[in-house]
């Protein structure tokens, strides 16, 4: 989380302690998601590129994980994403379209039928 999401060690163990060990919940998703965003409305203003860049990424890391965690990959709960799924957006976001994505969720939602 500490590398991928853009939150600090401590605030990864809070995370941890409070939820359910591999995963997220949404509101705590929507809340890194909104911090990041106005983070990044901040910086669009300096003179910082690099940073921008780095805020923006986390942005959009939480986004998709959001989408991955919620729409294709939901549980029987709907109340957490699993942060596995960062491990996906590890080697850069433009690697995840050579993904087999159709063939990931069939497989996900046989698994979830039964």
């Amino acid at each position: 989380m500490v590398r991928h999401l853009g939150v600090s060690e401590r605030e990864a163990e809070k995370i941890a302690a409070t939820e359910y060990g591999g995963y997220i919940s949404y509101p705590k998703m929507k809340k890194l998601y909104t911090r990041h965003l106005g983070r990044a409305n901040i910086l669009a203003d300096t003179e910082d590129p690099e940073e921008l860049e780095r805020v923006w990424n986390f942005c959009v890391r939480c986004y998709l994980l959001y989408l991955v965690g919620c729409l294709l990959f939901g549980d029987r709960s709907n109340k957490c994403i699993k942060l596995v799924y960062l491990t996906t957006m590890e080697d850069g976001l433009a690697r995840m379209r050579n993904y087999s994505w159709r063939g990931m969720t069939l497989a996900y939602l046989y698994s979830e039928l039964g």
